[in-house]
């Protein structure tokens, strides 16, 4: 027996590649230098001229470089005449070696993974081979032998006859080969090779195998000659791996789908840089097998996109530890048989250099390799622990003991964030979602994700299907994580405190988002969820609406960011961001938001309720009130609630359609059980009978009409006050329908006992409920307006008793502290038209006041010198350099008959 010499992919490479160039000199050497090339070759000549043909360095080569290994061997084989004798019955001998030989080369050569008998089976036939003709294998082989650390470079090469272009990576699992997974192989194949499944997934917990399953599946497919294929694309979701010194990060791993799209892309367009549409239209009407690796590292709702939006021409297959769902053919992988998982155990022992352990007896092998439970991944995880030089009694008393060894190991190299996940699922002791994982840290998405995958590659955590859909896994600690941590590395308790208060607030959030539902549906912080899966994304949504009414919307963005980072298709994050950008004026950037969330709606009432907010904000904000009606109609269709016909009504009176939008404010008001809705619509319509009158008076010409129409609105709200009801808004809506009264009634050619009558009820609303009025921003500007009324040639008496009892108590009130600050009397100094000075015993310098100050007597625009007018006004005190300015002034009212 040959003794055991420790064989690599790259070491095999060395050792095929020096037989074969052994193997060509003496082709070059006995035949090619006295026969002809054709002649030589026979029928093996017009390929390898070929080939010939198609090098550049074709001119400095002989063609025994374009032949294949079986195809050097068996030219020389014909031409053994011409060989000295004892090589000539050596390759006559030796040809089952070559035959051996030639599918390993193929293996090493392109890439493909090796057997388990791979290195010795090579071994062996190379050392057939032992006449002095053989001088670079003999070579090899004493190298190899006397330096089992020595890994020469390796390259991989291209198959000049493969046909189906792939990117499919070198296996990890070269040292021993594959064991026991040939049925699973198979299987899998056949289905793909029939593909009569579009979806295939390769399930299993963590370390049983199924990468390598896929990859040695992946690799059969491509060398089937029936392989329906045209293309083979490999792209794998882990971030880290296991090495003899421990788990280690994979520099420049793909961490979700959108990078696993640019990742296949670029093995087919190297400069490819697109998105998953743009790697759907590149792969349409090719036949393409394409391989993710690792799936359950991402979101279950971006595995479904891609499918659906990769072209019919794709079949998947996936590697998870849980399924997708009801898409997929499911080929669950459990342990190793006791047979393979012992031979796996004894070989990689032996090529880790722990040969003590590769020459126990059976029934100890069996003893521990049963407690690490037939796993490939924890056999080698323990034997790559005793190589590093740890104690392996700790291991073996029991599976728990092993486990806590095994997670010892990892722990301590690990970074800082997968350390406060492993705390988070310890203080919560149940399982989580990523997203709830998401919600109760700061760590950035991105990076929470590679602490996940940190963990799931470390064992430290499993994924387990939700109990209500297959696309969300929970991530639950395992046991020997959960008494690794209770024993060894307990979380500290006020961070305990601190995950345990964070999630309270989460359940509140939702309790909250479920109750400000049922009382307004429509509401901002009303932010729906389609399932129980978005729920941590609502919570943070409805914190980002709280942060920007009271920090702005850089810490609300920051929180809509982290939102879309988890659920980047949930139409919600788009409309809440839309509501964010349009409340803090960015007007372009909230219209592209809502259209976007539009794109995204999943049915009509998500569409609707997007469209209530987006109406809203093209009337208010992007004064595009026509679009904004239609988006009002489109939610209100749906809805048909007061709180929709009162937005409805209310744009369609913006947009000067009255009387239809009168219509919806009084079903409004009328079906409004929440009265702070009731108050809107009822506002709304007092505005809309305002608008009326206004343009039956300025456009119209009709100015009795408009003074009913001011009326009937001011009545209308009137009834409310005097029912009690105290609302800023609604006593402005009053007063403007007042105002445009005052305006109508004093105008020239309009007389009628009933407007004079109506006139006076409004006089007198105003005069009974003046506290009720005091905080509008209208209210100012009263006296002005009052003056017109006693200005006025007919005025009632009646009519004037009010108006002077109005401003009677209105200087009363103006002057109470904090409503309009102290009022004090004066005379104007100086008048310059547009501005002037007013002389007052408390300010010797004067006091400016502009023209705009002035309430009601330029209301007609005349030309009036204030000089030496007695006035009433308002002072703000300046700065010790700049004279105080006066915020209101009114001049002296003058009554009249």
């Amino acid at each position: 027996m040959l003794p055991y010499t420790r064989m690599t992919r790259s070491r095999l490479y060395v050792l095929i590649d020096s037989f074969e160039s052994d193997m060509r000199g003496i082709l070059d050497r006995y035949v090619l230098e006295y026969i002809s090339d054709e002649d030589a070759l026979g029928n093996n000549f017009d390929k390898a001229n070929l080939r010939r043909a198609a090098d550049d360095r074709s001119a400095s080569l002989s063609i025994s470089a374009f032949l294949d290994l079986q195809e050097a061997y068996d030219v020389l084989n014909r031409h053994r005449e011409v060989l000295p004798e004892e090589l000539g019955t050596e390759l006559r001998k030796n040809t089952a070696l070559l035959n051996q030989l030639v599918p390993i080369r193929n293996r090493v050569m392109h890439g493909r993974p090796l057997q388990p008998s791979d290195a010795e089976n090579a071994v062996a036939s190379c050392s057939g081979f032992t006449t002095r003709y053989w001088k670079a294998v003999k070579e090899t082989l004493d190298h190899l032998a006397a330096d089992p650390a020595w890994e020469p470079a390796f390259e991989r090469q291209a198959k000049r006859t493969e046909k189906i272009l792939h990117n499919l990576p070198l296996p990890e699992y070269d040292e021993t080969g594959l064991f026991g997974r040939s049925t699973h192989c198979k299987k899998v194949a056949s289905y793909l090779l029939k593909r009569r499944e579009p979806i295939i997934t390769i399930t299993g917990e963590g370390g049983i195998g199924k990468t390598a399953l896929a990859l040695e599946v992946a690799n059969n497919v491509l060398d089937d000659p029936d392989s329906p294929y045209e293309c083979i694309l490999w792209v794998s979701l882990k971030t880290e791996r296991l090495t003899a010194n421990g788990v280690v990060e994979i520099s420049g791993a793909v961490a979700d789908i959108t990078g696993a799209a640019s990742a296949l892309g670029r093995a087919v367009v190297n400069d490819f840089a697109g998105s998953t549409a743009d790697l759907a239209e590149m792969l349409d009407g090719i036949e393409t097998l394409l391989v993710i690796d690792n799936l359950e590292t991402v979101n279950g709702a971006e595995v479904l996109s891609l499918y659906e939006t990769l072209p019919p021409s794709v079949t998947f297959l996936f590697t998870s530890r849980v399924g997708i769902g009801q898409f997929e053919r499911k080929i669950e992988l459990g342990p190793l048989e006791d047979r393979d998982a012992d031979s796996l155990f004894r070989r990689f022992a032996k090529e880790r250099g722990v040969e003590r352990f590769a020459t126990l007896k059976p029934e100890l092998v069996r003893q521990i390799v049963s407690q690490l439970r037939n796993s490939p991944l924890a056999i080698r995880w323990y034997l790559l622990s005793v190589a590093a030089g740890e104690r392996p009694d700790l291991a073996l008393s029991s599976q728990e003991i092993l486990l806590e060894f095994c997670v010892r190991s990892v722990y301590e190299r690990m970074d800082v964030q997968p350390k406060v996940i492993l705390g988070i699922l310890f203080a919560l002791d149940r399982d989580t979602s990523f997203d709830e994982l998401a919600i109760l840290t700061d760590i950035l998405v991105d990076d929470l994700r590679r602490a996940v995958h940190s963990l799931l590659n470390g064992s430290m955590v499993n994924l387990e299907p939700d109990s209500k859909t297959e696309l969300v896994s929970r991530i639950r600690l395992t046991e020997a994580a959960r008494g690794f941590l209770r024993k060894v590395e307990p979380p500290q308790g006020a961070f305990v405190e601190q995950v345990l208060r964070r999630e309270l607030e989460f359940r509140k959030s939702d309790e909250h988002r479920r109750a400000d539902q049922q009382a307004r549906q429509l509401a901002p912080n009303s932010v729906r969820v389609r399932s129980d899966f978005d729920k941590p994304t609502a919570h943070l949504l409805r914190l980002a609406l709280l942060a920007s009414r009271k920090s702005g919307t850089g810490d609300a963005l920051k929180l809509t960011e982290k939102a879309r980072s988890l659920n980047p298709e949930y139409w919600e994050v788009d409309r809440v961001e839309a509501f964010i950008a349009s409340s803090a004026g960015q007007v372009e950037q909230a219209t592209a938001l809502y259209r976007s969330a539009l794109r995204k709606a999943d049915g009509e009432e998500s569409a609707a309720v997007i469209a209530y907010y987006f109406a809203g904000h093209l009337a208010r904000k992007a004064h595009d009130v026509e679009t904004g009606i239609e988006f009002a109609r489109q939610a209100h269709e749906h809805f048909d609630t007061a709180e929709t016909a009162q937005q409805l009504g209310s744009m369609l009176v913006w947009g000067h359609e009255i009387e239809e939008g009168q219509e919806y404010l009084i079903s409004a008001f009328e079906e409004a059980e929440d009265g702070r809705l009731r108050l809107i619509a009822l506002t709304g319509l007092v505005d809309s009978w305002t608008r009326w009158a206004e343009r039956l008076w300025k456009i119209d010409k009709r100015p009795l009409e408009a003074a009913r129409s001011a009326y009937t609105g001011f009545s209308l709200g009137a009834r409310e006050v005097a029912a009690g009801t105290v609302d800023v808004r609604l006593t402005n809506s009053l007063l403007e329908s007042a105002y445009m009264l005052i305006r109508v009634t004093t105008s020239a050619g309009v007389e009628s006992e009933k407007l004079t009558r109506e006139v006076e009820e409004a006089m007198n609303v105003i005069l009974t409920h003046r506290t009720l009025f005091l905080n509008a921003k209208l209210w100012v500007r009263l006296p002005g307006f009052i003056g017109m009324l006693l200005r006025h040639s007919r005025v009632a008496l009646p009519v004037k008793a009010l108006c002077t009892a109005i401003l009677r108590a209105n200087e009363v009130d103006v002057a109470e502290p904090g409503v309009l600050g102290e009022v004090l009397i004066g005379r104007v100094s100086a008048w310059r038209g547009t501005f002037g000075f007013i002389s007052h015993p408390r300010y010797p310098d004067g006091v400016f006041f502009p023209a705009s100050a002035i309430e009601g007597l330029l209301e007609r625009g005349e030309n009036i010198d204030l000089k030496g007018q007695e006035i009433q006004f308002s002072a703000t005190p300046s700065d010790k350099d700049a004279r105080p300015r006066a915020d209101w002034v009114r001049l002296a009212i003058q009554g009249g008959d």
